[in-house]
C-alpha cells in the first residue's frame, strides 16, 4: 500500500510539474525585404481583354405629329362657315386654354371630311401651341365640337377632304 501510495504521490508531482505556467517567448517581428529595383510599368504586359465595341445606338426620335397627306385647301364655301360659325372655335381657345395659360398662342390644321349631307367628321390633323398643355385642350374641344357647328348645305361643296388653317392668340 505505500508502495502504491508513493506511486501516486510521484505522478501527482509529474502532473504538477507538466502544469507550470509556460509564458511563449516574444515573436519575433517579420520585417519584409524592400524593393528597389526600378520598373517601368508601361512595359508591363497585362492579362486584360480587349472591351467590347459598343453596340449602343440612339433611337430615333419620334415625330412630334404624325405626317399627314396633302389636301387641298377649303372651298369658299367652306371657309364661310367656318368663319360664320367662329364663336365655338373662340370658346374652346378661351375656356380650355387662356384659362389655363392665358399668354396661349398657336394654330391649327383642321381636316375636315365632307360628305353628300355636308361636313360628316373634322378633327385637329396637326397643331402648333406654345404651351402643351392647353393646346392639347383646346384640340380635344375643336375636334368634340368642329363637326356639329359647320354647316353646309347639302352638295355645297364636293365630297372630299380638306384641309382648315386656323389660329389663335390672345386679345
Amino acid at each position: 500500500m505505500q508502495r502504491l501510495m508513493l506511486g501516486m504521490v510521484v505522478v501527482a508531482i509529474g502532473a504538477v510539474a507538466g502544469c507550470k505556467d509556460k509564458t511563449p517567448e516574444p515573436a519575433k517581428p517579420v520585417v519584409a525585404a524592400v524593393d528597389t529595383t526600378p520598373v517601368d510599368l508601361s512595359k508591363l504586359k497585362t492579362a486584360i481583354p480587349q472591351a467590347a465595341p459598343d453596340t449602343f445606338t440612339l433611337p430615333k426620335p419620334e415625330p412630334a405629329q404624325p405626317e399627314v397627306p396633302a389636301y387641298p385647301p377649303a372651298p369658299p364655301a367652306l371657309m364661310e362657315s367656318v368663319n360664320r360659325e367662329q364663336a365655338f372655335s373662340r370658346f374652346c381657345f378661351e375656356e380650355f386654354g387662356q384659362k389655363i395659360d392665358p399668354s396661349l398662342r398657336g394654330g391649327v390644321a383642321m381636316l375636315v371630311t365632307v360628305g353628300g349631307q355636308g361636313v360628316s367628321d373634322a378633327r385637329v390633323a396637326r397643331s402648333r401651341w406654345s404651351s402643351k398643355t392647353p393646346g392639347d385642350a383646346v384640340n380635344g374641344c375643336l375636334n368634340e365640337k368642329a363637326k356639329l357647328a359647320w354647316k353646309l348645305e347639302p352638295g355645297e361643296v364636293k365630297s372630299g377632304e380638306y384641309v382648315v388653317q386656323m389660329s389663335f392668340r390672345g386679345t
